[in-house]
């Protein structure tokens, strides 16, 4: 690696983690007096809850400021230098713009994939910690309550609770449906357990439909055949926000056997990977705005980043992933078309500054 490479890289990641701390520190405040305040005290969090909570969105807020933070720090490194005549200095010297901008934007990259890294497995549970904490989801490791679940066989089950410690169930009801989804017969059980695909249920009763009427016979024990792991239903029923990739992607193939709608759950795992990645987007947009606005200074700078990052969720957020949660894009084309758009603005904005 060449002396210049060092000195771009070095000055580089100084302003990233600058603008990175800076502008997470600036959202955590005004989410803190927007927001949090209220949250604590309707939740009668104790002052120790409280600042654990704030301290656990602070992975998720990192992600959110992560892009503009990239685009402000490639404006703000290079136009320090463009003020100082480094810039100038190098391209004497017969080091084209490109060359100046390939460290930048291979940094930007590995940032990029760090950030996709750092958001599947720090911010998820970093947010489900944060979930419990606040009683939204009071959940014990393990144990979860109030499943709804839909089974490849037409069969849709409530479960009450379900303890994947000890393979254990408490008050559940299994609905056998048709194929006209009508409903042909009902279980009811106080209790069950599985083991190898056979649930065991205890102490309830089986009700059928039949001429009419409904047919009830209660039970003590009753072997029936489940063929989705108890764990799989467990998940469909978390926030997706809480999932690492890899649950998330278990999950959606699993509903697309069933036959389930994944729109909104294939949105969701694509956006995990799309937004972190606009960090690389952002290094692309900014290096050449500093040769264009690089001399009016950090202000102008900062109003930049802050136009191009409205600009860039309204139409990543609002707009896209709105068409794609609503089935009119696919949701592949929702999440990446807004850092497609920005790659190509970057693309054109590069070689109009080396022309």
């Amino acid at each position: 690696m060449k002396v210049i490479d060092k000195y771009l890289i070095r000055e580089f990641i100084k302003s990233f983690l600058a603008c990175l701390g800076f502008f997470t520190a600036l959202l955590l405040v005004v989410r803190f007096g927007e927001k949090e305040v209220g949250t604590f005290i309707a939740k009668r969090m104790s002052l120790i809850s409280s600042i654990e909570s704030l301290f656990l969105q602070v992975p998720g807020y990192v992600i959110q400021i992560a892009p503009p933070s990239m685009l402000f720090a490639t404006f703000f490194s290079l136009g320090r230098m463009t003020q100082n005549n480094e810039i100038t200095a190098m391209r004497t010297c017969g080091i084209s713009l490109y060359r100046i901008f390939l460290p930048i934007f291979l940094l930007a990259f590995l940032i990029a994939i760090v950030m996709i890294a750092f958001n599947d497995q720090v911010v998820t549970r970093a947010t489900k910690r944060d979930i419990e904490l606040k009683g939204l989801n009071p959940e014990t490791p393990g144990i979860s309550r109030n499943i709804v679940f839909i089974s490849s066989e037409n069969r849709v089950f409530y479960i009450d609770t379900i303890n994947l410690n000890n393979s254990n169930m408490q008050r559940l009801t299994i609905y056998d449906l048709d194929a006209n989804y009508d409903v042909k017969s009902q279980i009811d059980a106080k209790e069950a357990s599985w083991t190898d695909g056979i649930w065991h249920l205890k102490n309830g009763i089986v009700r059928t439909y039949k001429d009419g009427i409904w047919q009830e016979n209660p039970f003590n024990i009753k072997d029936i055949i489940v063929q989705e792991d108890p764990e799989i239903m467990v998940k469909s029923s978390q926030a997706k926000e809480t999932m690492p990739l890899k649950e998330l992607s278990k999950l959606i193939n699993y509903k697309k056997r069933t036959g389930q709608v994944v729109r909104k759950d294939l949105v969701s795992f694509h956006s995990r990977l799309s937004f972190p990645y606009a960090c690389f987007v952002m290094a692309m947009l900014g290096s050449p705005l500093f040769v264009m606005f690089g001399k009016s200074g950090a202000a102008v700078g900062f109003l930049l980043t802050m136009f191009i990052s409205f600009v860039y969720w309204g139409v990543a957020i609002a707009i896209f992933e709105a068409l794609g949660n609503n089935g009119v894009l696919p949701p592949i084309i929702s999440c990446w078309s807004a850092n497609i758009i920005f790659m190509i603005v970057g693309a054109v904005f590069v070689y109009k500054v080396k022309k």
